[in-house]
C-alpha cells in the first residue's frame, strides 16, 4: 500500500516542477519550434501540430465545525481536510478532432479508499472523436450524463460543497461509451433555441473497476433545451452568473438511467451490496440565470424492487426514494456572491429504519479572486437528519479555499 500511495504523489510533485518552471514564460519557443504558452494551464504545442497538451492542478483546502445539536453550540465534529487535490491532462493527438482527457486525484477521498480500500487515483481517461463540432463519441472513463450539479466540476460549484440531493443520487464516473449531439433551431446560437442529447452505454460498475462477470449493463440518456441560445462562456457548467448575462439564459434537462444489477449501494459509488440490484434512476433539473442573478433547481429520483440485501445478521440497504435541491445567487457586488441553496432527501418506507432522511439550509457567501480558478467560500448549514424514531438538528460552518491553474 505504501508504494501505490507514493507514487501518485511523485507524480503530483514532478508536475509542480513543470508549473513552477513553465510560469515565468508567457510563451516559448523551443530549438525545434515546440511551443510552450501559460493560459487556462501549461500548454504544451508540437512544431508540427499534430499533439497538443494542456496541463492543469487544483487544490481545495478546508475547515469545518459542526455543532452537538441546534441549542448546544459547542463543537461536536471539527475537520480541517484537504478535500481534493486534483491534476489534469488533455489535449489532441494526430488532429485537433481526436482529443483526450487524463485526470487523477491524490486525496483519501478523491481515491475512494474508505468504501473499496483501494487507493483509486484514477477518475478520467477518456478519448473523444469530434466527428463534427455538434457530434462527438467518447470511449473511457468519464462522468456520467446525469444531473447538472454533478456534471458540474467541483471546482466550480456555487457553494462549499454539492449538495445531499448529489450526494445520495450522483451517477458519478463509469467506464463505457458516450455520444454527445447538439442542434441549433435557428443561425445564432447565442439567441435561437438548441437541444443536445447525450448518452451511455457503461459497465454499471464505477471507476477502474474489476472485470465483470455477465452481460448487465448501466444505460443512461440526457435531454437538455436550451430556450435562450447558449450561455456565455458555456455557463450552463456553473451556476453562478459570473458572466452577468445580459439577455435571460436558461436550460431545462431530463435524464433517465438503468444500473442492470448494480453491485454497490449507489450503484456506481458506495459500498458492495451483497445481492445485486436493479437501479432506475431519474432527474429534472434547469437553470436560469440574468444580470447576476442565478437559480437552479434539481429533482432526484431513484426505484429498485427489494432494495435491502442481507448476508447473514448483516444488511446493506441501497437508496431508493427521492430528492428536491433549491439554490439561488446574486452577486451584490462585481466578486461577492450571496447564495442560499434548500436540500431534502427522502427514502421510501421499506428502508427508513436503515436510512435516514435529512434537510439542510444553507447560506453562501464567496469572493472570487480569479473566477472559479481561485475563490474563497464560507457557508453555514441548518442540518436536520431524521432517523425512524427521532430527529436530530445541528449547525455546520465550513470554509474553503479554491486554488487552481
Amino acid at each position: 500500500m505504501a508504494r501505490t500511495s507514493i507514487r501518485p504523489v511523485m507524480m503530483l510533485v514532478l508536475a509542480l516542477i513543470i508549473l513552477h518552471h513553465a510560469a515565468f514564460s508567457q510563451e516559448e519557443v523551443g530549438e525545434n519550434g515546440d511551443r510552450i504558452w501559460l493560459r487556462g494551464g501549461i500548454n504544451f504545442l508540437d512544431h508540427d501540430s499534430t499533439m497538443m497538451l494542456t496541463l492543469r492542478f487544483r487544490m481545495q483546502n478546508q475547515a469545518s465545525l459542526e455543532s452537538v445539536s441546534q441549542t448546544n453550540l459547542g463543537i461536536k465534529d471539527a475537520q480541517f481536510i484537504i478535500r481534493r487535490v486534483r491534476l489534469r491532462l488533455n489535449g489532441f493527438v494526430v488532429n485537433p478532432q481526436l482529443t483526450y482527457l487524463l485526470q487523477l486525484g491524490f486525496t483519501r477521498g478523491d481515491a475512494d479508499f474508505d468504501n473499496s480500500q483501494f487507493f483509486n487515483v484514477l477518475r478520467d481517461a477518456m478519448v473523444v472523436y469530434r466527428v463534427q463540432p455538434n457530434l462527438h463519441f467518447g470511449i473511457g472513463q468519464g462522468k456520467l450524463p446525469g444531473n447538472r450539479e454533478r456534471v458540474i466540476s467541483s471546482s466550480e460549484q456555487q457553494f462549499v460543497d454539492r449538495s445531499i440531493v448529489n450526494r445520495t443520487f450522483n451517477l458519478d464516473r463509469d467506464v463505457g461509451l458516450n455520444a454527445y449531439y447538439t442542434h441549433t433551431l435557428g443561425d445564432n446560437p447565442s439567441l435561437d433555441p438548441r437541444i443536445s442529447l447525450r448518452l451511455a452505454l457503461t459497465s454499471g460498475l464505477g471507476r477502474n473497476p474489476t472485470p465483470r462477470i455477465g452481460n448487465k449493463l448501466m444505460y443512461t440518456a440526457r435531454l437538455s433545451f436550451f430556450p435562450f441560445g447558449n450561455f456565455t462562456n458555456n455557463g450552463d457548467y456553473f451556476v453562478s452568473d459570473l458572466s452577468h448575462e445580459e439577455t435571460p439564459k436558461m436550460y431545462v434537462a431530463a435524464v433517465v438511467s438503468r444500473n442492470d444489477n448494480a453491485l454497490r449501494t449507489g450503484g456506481t459509488i458506495g459500498t458492495a451490496l451483497y445481492e445485486a440490484r436493479s437501479m432506475d434512476n431519474i432527474f429534472f433539473d434547469g437553470i436560469f440565470k440574468y444580470r447576476g442573478f442565478s437559480l437552479y433547481g434539481e429533482y432526484a429520483r431513484r426505484m429498485l424492487a427489494n432494495p435491502i440485501t442481507r448476508e447473514g445478521a448483516s444488511v446493506r440497504a441501497a437508496f431508493a426514494g427521492e430528492g428536491l435541491n433549491l439554490q439561488a445567487g446574486y452577486f451584490v457586488a462585481e466578486n461577492w456572491e450571496i447564495s442560499a441553496r434548500y436540500s431534502s432527501v427522502e427514502p421510501v418506507q421499506e428502508v427508513r429504519q436503515f436510512l435516514n432522511g435529512q434537510t439542510q439550509y444553507t447560506l453562501c457567501l464567496t469572493r472570487f479572486l480569479n473566477g472559479h480558478r481561485v475563490k474563497l467560500q464560507s457557508d453555514l448549514t441548518y442540518n436536520i437528519l431524521r432517523t425512524l424514531v427521532s430527529e436530530q438538528s445541528s449547525w455546520i460552518l465550513r470554509f474553503q479555499v479554491e486554488l487552481g491553474l
